[in-house]
């Protein structure tokens, strides 16, 4: 496995190269093991699909610091490619902030993200957010940045002032974070291709990698990687897409079962057995037996 710098080191080159970086969201550690074979270059941990996938429950602000801490913990160990976190507000202010990023980095986040909503926060394509003022929230990023141990690891600003007082705004904030140190600046909630290109023009000269977040059926139009790419974005987080289409087929399979009383017809898209167990790593636990000799009953 890859140390959390080695894969921090990784994604800053990735981010160099000029070549967006697709990231779909990811609630747990099989999604993101799944991903990687897919050969996905990095993975985003977001508090939607964990507060989906951990409480089902939705993104309301329901999650402590340490269950997502934990949760992060499980991706980033079953992972050689890099995780951006998600840092919700830092549950707190600029003191609950460095202990959740060095938490974070802990778990070994490659990159975290810090918003500027007012507590309880809510999913950033959500109505009825609030946010704190731009200089309350860039004291918070400069507080992350400052509370880092490897410096390899990136702290990213978000902002969802977009959906409050405009792209303008959203703009300027961003600009703000960038100046605090933020590398990375993402505005979510975003609501038109205008306002995306809006927004990358007006970062320009900043120095700061910017990202877009495409939801289904969210305020922000799907638009593809690489055209994101040529307005000028890095990163692109498919945020909701896996949790979405996972809860769309375990519904089918289990109506289907329901109703006939067997998986026989959608077997056939199945994963088999030998399959999965391949995907989550039996084979290297039974090269770790016959290595140590382990005695088993069966």
């Amino acid at each position: 496995m890859k140390t959390a710098t080695e894969k921090r080191i990784a994604f800053r080159n990735n981010l160099k190269s000029g070549k967006i970086m697709i990231a779909p969201g990811v609630g747990d550690a099989l999604g993101a093991k799944i991903a990687e074979m897919a050969g996905i270059p990095c993975l985003a941990m977001g508090g939607y699909s964990v507060s989906a996938s951990r409480l089902g429950q939705p993104d309301v602000g329901l999650l402590s610091c340490t269950e997502m801490a934990e949760q992060l913990t499980g991706i980033c160990n079953a992972v050689d490619i890099p995780v951006v976190a998600d840092g919700d507000t830092g549950y707190g202010n600029a003191l609950n902030i460095i202990r959740t990023e060095r938490m974070f980095e802990q778990a070994g986040a490659a990159c975290i993200f810090f918003e500027d909503q007012a507590w309880p926060k809510r999913c950033g394509h959500m109505d009825g957010k609030q946010v704190i003022s731009a200089e309350e929230h860039a004291q918070k990023i400069r507080a992350a940045v400052d509370a880092r141990f490897d410096k390899e690891t990136m702290i990213m600003s978000r902002t969802d002032s977009r959906a409050v007082y405009g792209i303008d705004d959203a703009i300027e904030r961003s600009k703000r974070y960038a100046d605090a140190g933020a590398e990375i600046c993402f505005a979510d909630g975003i609501g038109s291709r205008e306002e995306l290109e809006k927004f990358a023009r007006g970062m320009e000269g900043t120095g700061a990698y910017l990202v877009a977040n495409m939801i289904e059926g969210g305020k922000t139009p799907l638009i593809p990687a690489k055209e994101l790419e040529e307005m000028g974005y890095s990163v692109v987080f498919w945020a909701c897409s896996a949790v979405y289409t996972i809860s769309k087929a375990l519904y089918d399979l289990f109506s289907g079962l329901e109703k006939n009383g067997t998986t026989e017809a959608s077997a056939k898209d199945m994963i088999e057995f030998g399959r999965f167990n391949h995907i989550i790593g039996l084979d290297t636990y039974k090269q770790l037996e016959r290595k140590y000799k382990v005695d088993r009953d069966d």
